[in-house]
């Protein structure tokens, strides 16, 4: 799946990213159907990578890898609803690299992850353990 429609990919500002994390923050939290499995994507993220969170953590405050994933999370499944359009959540998942860098590049990881994850584009485990 081809997700960047555009011919150059936007330019990502604190101003845009506040916007962003603003106008899902608003959604996102308020809404339980949102709320609850984005933060159980979140989670399942942060667990697979402690490290990077850790890292993410540690630049920006206790608990700030956790919220931008929930976040962009919650915006792919709006994405998958029809609320907002792909695009929306495509520039989404590139602020919040954007905005993780500081931490170090490969914490970009954890937004992909997380938008992989929310996007159902993983293979599933079809055995049963004994």
């Amino acid at each position: 799946m081809k997700l960047w429609p555009f011919r150059r990919k936007p330019l990502i500002t604190e101003d845009v990213y506040g916007r962003l994390m603003t106008s899902f923050g608003r959604i996102i939290d308020r809404e339980p159907f949102l709320k609850g499995p984005a933060e159980a994507l979140a989670d399942r993220v942060a667990r697979e990578r402690p490290e990077l969170v850790e890292r993410v953590d540690t630049r920006f405050y206790r608990g700030a890898a956790i919220y931008h994933l929930r976040l962009l999370a919650g915006s792919w499944i709006m994405a998958r609803e029809g609320g907002v359009p792909f695009e929306t959540a495509e520039v989404f998942e590139e602020a919040v690299i954007w905005k993780f860098a500081g931490a170090g590049k490969e914490t970009g990881w954890l937004a992909k992850r997380v938008s992989q994850l929310a996007r159902g584009e993983f293979e599933r485990r079809t055995a049963q353990d004994d």
